[in-house]
């Protein structure tokens, strides 16, 4: 966990407070205010703000755990019940005797994610096989995640590891679904032979399929709303889960939008709808982009995986898809609004890893990649690398 905290006490009896939490002060070397918006902006997002419960002990905010969601929702808050300084104390006398900082909270995620903490990713080369100079843009950000196509070379895996031994690496199945109806049923076949190749290397984590809230990737032609899609879906999972019985499923990263638009089915619509997948899903992907450091740190933009915590707080997520496609914002800014996202996201619990979008690509984006067609790395990538986590 996070080893900057700040306690929020109440303004009201303020001393008595701090005397009750005097001993886990001690203990965990934690910081005080009596201020809200101290402890929001104390080292955010980094932070984790252990708030006294007091009812009513905060007027201005009202319910207190409901303002920092608004005010501040990259903070992560641990939340102590306690109707007087005796009680908090006494709550925080366990978590001493115990040695934890802090209350459990939600599912114990270390079942299904051993790592225990968000890995740094990248989705790998948008086509086709990674090529020399992804590998050496991958070595020198020091990635601990790279997201492959099932479109790439099976070989790439043995490079990514002599890289990092402990690289993780999740699979996307792709098929170009333009203008085509494609079935559940060639969809399984055709990818079975190229799922098996990274199967047999290790890869156990498959995402099936990406955006399908896009025409182009078989919105209104395979499949007309999130129902049909569910159940192709898992008609997919089920043929190739009956071949690679050890591999873990993923919902597809969706393209996130708050309106329809032609091209597009609203996301959120699509989740409600698609609920029979969802559940039977290993994990969740998810995409999230945004155009300014500011819209990183908002639920429309770098924080969307809360509404999907909201709505899966017993799911694995990764995020498959981040970045900031803005054409005006030099790639150095960006390569530090990545390093920064990284270090918001590690100790989210259930949430595997953030692939950022995109090693390289031979066509359509130039405001994403981080190397050129000429094999030149941008800024990204040495920015990345130079990180602390």
């Amino acid at each position: 966990m996070s080893e900057y905290q700040i306690l929020l006490l109440p303004k009201e009896g303020y001393w008595d407070w701090v005397a009750a939490a005097r001993d886990y002060v001690l203990k965990f070397g934690t910081n005080l205010t009596s201020d809200p918006d101290s402890a929001g902006r104390f080292m955010l997002p980094l932070q984790v703000v252990t708030i006294a419960g007091l009812p009513g002990g905060y007027p201005a905010q009202g319910d207190i755990q409901a303002w920092f969601t608004r005010a501040y929702p990259s903070a992560r808050v641990d939340f102590v019940p306690a109707r007087t300084p005796a009680e908090f104390a006494a709550a925080l006398a366990k978590r001493i005797q115990s040695g934890e900082r802090y209350a459990a909270a939600g599912p114990d995620f270390g079942r299904v994610w051993p790592a225990g903490r968000c890995l740094a990713g990248l989705h790998g080369r948008a086509d086709g096989r990674l090529q020399d100079a992804d590998f050496a843009v991958i070595a020198q950000a020091r990635v601990e995640a790279v997201k492959l196509l099932s479109s790439a070379a099976p070989e790439d895996v043995d490079r990514l590891r002599a890289i990092n031994p402990q690289m993780f690496i999740l699979v996307r199945l792709f098929a170009d679904f333009r203008d085509r109806l494609v079935r559940a049923e060639d969809f399984a076949t055709w990818l079975s032979y190229d799922m098996g190749q990274f199967y047999q290397r290790g890869v156990r984590h498959f995402e099936i399929h990406n955006e399908v809230n896009l025409k182009l990737e078989g919105w209104g032609q395979s499949w007309r709303d999130g129902r049909e899609f569910a159940q192709w879906w898992l008609t997919v999972r089920n043929r190739l889960k009956a071949l690679y019985p050890e591999a873990k499923f993923g919902w597809p990263g969706l393209s996130p939008d708050g309106f329809p638009m032609p091209e597009r089915t609203n996301d959120l619509r699509f989740l409600e709808e698609a609920q029979d997948a969802l559940r039977a899903a290993d994990w969740i992907g998810l995409h999230c982009y945004w155009q300014t450091e500011a819209e990183m740190r908002t639920p429309a933009g770098g924080l969307g995986y809360l509404e999907y915590r909201r709505r899966f707080p017993e799911k694995l997520l990764f995020i498959t898809e981040f970045s900031n496609p803005a054409p005006g914002v030099d790639l150095r800014v960006k390569g530090e609004q990545y390093v920064k996202y990284y270090q918001l996201l590690r100790r989210v619990p259930g949430l595997g890893a953030a692939f950022a979008f995109v090693a390289s690509a031979s066509a359509n984006f130039p405001h994403e990649a981080w190397r050129d067609e000429a094999g030149r790395a941008t800024a990204i990538p040495a920015v990345v690398g130079q990180r602390a986590l």
